[in-house]
């Protein structure tokens, strides 16, 4: 298969969005598994707790609420496969991983979609572009709008970079959020992108030289926050939640944090509870059957897939 150029991947890229007709290019995906019973954090406590089921976070803010205050509670959730969740499995966080995967263990694969990491995220941008989401359960959007009713502030932190976030918002729009009435009050951000700290004066970013060292923290990528929705670039989600809470204009005695990977939930709780705040760190596993088939599973046709659209482009714009 003749993989992108980096210079026809990013001119692809660009103009993506105007091809809405190719949205259905991967079929949907099945319908996620049955929420499985658990322990709800009720009343509110500190700690890790997995489920399958989104009414069990809004009863973790509810416990909260009740405990603390709306005002002293933060509600922070990850989006893909949390809050939305590809309608197929091409352009999945998934079908992401598995071909980073790839591109770090495999680099002669004839799977692969791109020669390099800048290329693979141009190639994911072009199917955000393309295509379309859907929240893991019918009810998610409305359990957001209850947790959002009882006055709670909302952030949602994304590992998606900059690059994604006329997609990502339209996404979020089509299917029924609006973070942007709850948002965190800050002392401001700067617009458009900018590095969320400097390793050589790391405690200006609210992230103590300890902190730095234990979270293994790097040169810095460019992030943005704008509408409640900070885009963390694939950095360590529990610096960027630090660095946001640094430039908040009130204080939180609980947060409730909800993601589909546990290394998130895990590197979140890490950073929250070293600080004294209370925080219930909830491993959402709603998409974890379809996550399953994908990666056990013939991955044949959705590499069939992106050969049909990647003919398809290089017809049109080549």
């Amino acid at each position: 298969m003749p993989r992108p150029r980096c210079t026809a991947v990013a001119v692809c890229f660009a103009i993506a969005a105007a091809l809405p007709a190719w949205a259905q290019i991967a079929a949907d995906a099945p319908a996620a598994a049955a929420p499985q019973p658990v322990s709800k954090p009720a009343p509110f406590a500190t700690g890790a707790y997995e489920t399958s089921d989104f009414a069990v976070v809004t009863d973790a803010v509810k416990s909260a609420v009740a405990k603390h205050g709306a005002g002293k509670v933060l509600l922070v959730c990850d989006i893909d496969n949390t809050l939305l969740a590809m309608r197929g499995d091409l352009g999945s966080d998934q079908w992401f991983e598995w071909q980073e995967y790839l591109l770090e263990n495999e680099p002669g694969s004839p799977d692969l979609v791109a020669d390099s990491f800048p290329e693979l995220l141009a190639a994911q941008g072009i199917l955000f572009s393309l295509g379309t989401m859907r929240p893991p359960q019918d009810d998610l959007p409305e359990q957001i709008e209850k947790a959002q009713a009882m006055g709670v502030r909302t952030l949602v932190l994304t590992s998606r970079g900059d690059e994604y976030r006329q997609a990502t918002e339209r996404e979020l729009r089509a299917n029924g959020y609006d973070f942007a009435s709850t948002v965190l009050p800050t002392k401001g951000f700067p617009c458009g992108v900018f590095t969320p700290y400097d390793l050589d004066a790391i405690e200006q970013s609210g992230i103590t030289k300890e902190e730095a060292r234990r979270f293994q923290l790097g040169k810095p990528r460019g992030v943005s926050f704008s509408g409640g929705v900070f885009m963390a670039a694939g950095q360590h989600k529990g610096a960027m939640l630090l660095s946001v809470l640094a430039r908040c204009d009130e204080e939180f005695a609980a947060v409730i944090f909800v993601d589909d990977h546990g290394r998130h939930i895990v590197r979140v709780y890490d950073a929250l509870a070293g600080r004294g705040v209370e925080v219930a760190s909830i491993h959402y596993q709603r998409e974890d059957a379809n996550v399953d088939r994908f990666n056990y599973g013939d991955k044949q046709d959705v590499a069939r897939k992106w050969r049909r659209l990647e003919k398809t482009l290089d017809a049109v714009f080549n």
